[in-house]
């Protein structure tokens, strides 16, 4: 596509904000795969010889906006897209086998992967960006990290959301709240709050609260974020996850962690926890929960968009609180910068093609279409106290904007540690599969096993360093930062 061309995509992009056009639809989610397993590949890899892009990802509120955009990339030149939005739980599966067969989509999300950027990247899973320029002018120099978006030099990807944000938000029923007294525009903010929240509901007639515990990398993001509200002081994200900032040694024992595990754990032990949790992952539950089932749910911001697109009669009954820390205090998180969201195949035969349209995924008008979706926040967060997104949308996006700084991750201060990263062995039982552990009655020592966690992938970690020249385990440790100021590039060089 020619730089006219690709202009007046842009031009179509803006027109379409502007009427609302971008907003999401209330249509079921469309997913692939063979069912549950994710086998079965669906056809449309970038080595099928279609002329046709392929690009899977598993953002389901953003499913109109994504097809808008591909619709106008199309309209301006570009060749049509086939769009395939999976459950996160089994994209990871599909994208093995795709990579396997040579069949990876033009562009993919990583989403139940699991794997380091570093060791797909050497493994060929993808292709350098070839409108870096377009893109870098567009989001700034410093939203690109080396050893997170560039390596050696070459961009592969960049962020089209914002970090300042979490999972862990309080979502409840409106209508089943104020059933069982519970007042929905003051969502209980400390732990024993929340757990009281959820008895009251139980007792009213509808399970107190659901989890999400077939999906473990979720588990862990809730433990990990609920942890630094008990006064852990790490980073969510990335390659921090479990780390002490001021020693930048592994800390999955700390007590903010087994406090975490047990403030969820309670919710079983109080009869309020929805009894078919244990067999549901995020999707799954959160349409148990939209359908009544229980009174209030754990999730991140994209619940309101999915609510909108499958759930639409709910959407006014949303209410919404902030993480609920341990005594009720604001939350003060730290997240890290948030990586590539989308990635070129390294056996795209359309490189170019798919280059081009990234490009309109880091335009000021994509951002407006990000606000409306209510999926992740958009980089841009001012995009969306402007937009036509739900009141608990905004609401959330406001609590982060006041709740989370941008925090240090290793991989930008030395790009050595990207590359000792690659070589870093996966550790196992994770955090998040300890978490189902513990729910399933097969961890009984909790401290013993997260003291496991912590020496496993210590070692782990100190092996791969060993194997690079310039790493070191101390790039991981930051000293005495500042938790009420964000992180910025300047900040690495001191």
């Amino acid at each position: 596509m020619s730089p006219t061309s690709r202009r007046q995509v842009l031009s179509t992009l803006g027109l379409l904000a502007a009427t609302g056009a971008l907003g999401a639809c209330n249509t079921a989610p469309r997913t692939a795969g063979s069912g549950a397993s994710g086998a079965g590949a669906p056809s449309g890899g970038s080595s099928g010889g279609s002329g046709n892009l392929a690009w899977w990802d598993q953002f389901n509120p953003l499913k109109s906006l994504q097809e808008k955009t591909f619709a106008a990339f199309t309209q301006q030149g570009g060749p049509k897209v086939d769009y395939t939005v999976y459950n996160p739980n089994d994209q990871g599966k599909a994208l093995q086998l795709a990579f396997g067969s040579k069949q990876l989509p033009d562009v993919f999300s990583l989403a139940g992967v699991g794997v380091p950027v570093t060791v797909l990247l050497q493994q060929g899973w993808f292709s350098p960006l070839s409108t870096a320029d377009d893109i870098t002018s567009a989001l700034g120099e410093d939203t690109l990290l080396d050893g997170v978006h560039r390596f050696e030099d070459k961009l592969y990807s960049f962020p089209i959301f914002s970090p300042r944000q979490y999972d862990a938000l309080l979502w409840g029923n409106s209508d089943i709240l104020q059933k069982a007294g519970v007042d929905p525009e003051n969502m209980p903010s400390s732990w024993d709050d929340v757990r009281a929240a959820a008895r009251a509901i139980q007792k009213s007639g509808t399970a107190g609260i659901l989890l999400p515990l077939k999906f473990a990398e979720r588990m862990q993001a809730f433990v990990l974020q609920l942890a630094q509200t008990a006064g852990f002081n790490g980073v969510v994200g990335g390659s921090m996850d479990g780390i002490d900032l001021s020693t930048g040694e592994y800390a999955f024992d700390d007590d903010a962690f087994v406090q975490a595990i047990e403030f969820l754990t309670a919710f079983r032990t109080d009869g309020s926890l929805f009894p078919a949790s244990t067999s549901l992952d995020a999707r799954a539950g959160r349409a148990r929960w939209a359908a009544g089932a229980a009174g209030l749910v754990f999730d991140g911001p994209y619940n309101a968009g999915v609510v909108r697109n499958d759930f639409s009669s709910l959407l006014p009954k949303l209410a919404v609180g902030g993480i609920p820390t341990a005594d009720g205090s604001p939350a003060q998180l730290l997240h890290s910068p948030i990586g590539g969201t989308f990635w070129l195949s390294g056996q795209s035969d359309k490189v170019d093609q798919a280059s081009e349209l990234m490009v309109m995924l880091s335009a000021k008008e994509y951002q407006q279409g990000l606000a409306e979706a209510m999926d992740q926040p958009p980089l841009d967060l001012a995009a969306v106290a402007s937009s036509q997104a739900a009141p608990s949308y905004k609401k959330a996006i406001a609590m982060f904007d006041e709740q989370v700084r941008v925090g240090p991750t290793p991989e930008a201060r030395n790009p050595a540690v990207a590359t000792a990263l690659g070589k870093k062995a996966p550790v196992e039982p994770s955090l998040g599969t300890i978490i189902q552990g513990v729910f399933s009655g097969q961890v009984t020592d909790v401290k013993g096993a997260l003291t496991k966690l912590s020496d496993q992938s210590s070692a782990a970690r100190e092996a791969a360093v060993s194997q690079v020249d310039g790493a070191s385990v101390k790039d991981w440790a930051f000293g005495d930062v500042d938790r009420s100021q964000d992180f910025t590039a300047k900040d690495y060089a001191k």
